[in-house]
């Protein structure tokens, strides 16, 4: 059964980016689904801890390379707070 595709406001960014951002921990998961399949096991693992990190109050994740195994495949982000972007007038 395939869960909704994560719709909040979490989103992926680059290490470098995460300068002015409050590092709140790392977070992972796994699937059973490995070898053919272990891109769609990565993708079903990065919409659940997008949901986790939403309810920890993240604002952004940056994403470990995905380890697919032979039996399963993790995946781990690490979670940041970062602060509004102001616009300029």
């Amino acid at each position: 059964m395939s869960h909704p595709r994560y719709a909040g406001s979490v989103v992926a960014s680059e290490i470098g980016a995460m300068a002015r951002c409050q590092y709140l921990g790392e977070i992972s998961g796994s699937s059973g689904l490995s070898g053919f399949f272990a891109l769609k096991g990565a993708d079903d693992i990065r919409q659940e801890l997008l949901r986790r990190a939403d309810v920890q109050g993240a604002t952004h994740v940056v994403w470990d390379r995905p380890d697919a195994g032979y039996t399963s495949t993790t995946v781990v982000a690490k979670t940041y707070r970062c602060p509004p972007v102001q616009e300029k007038p």
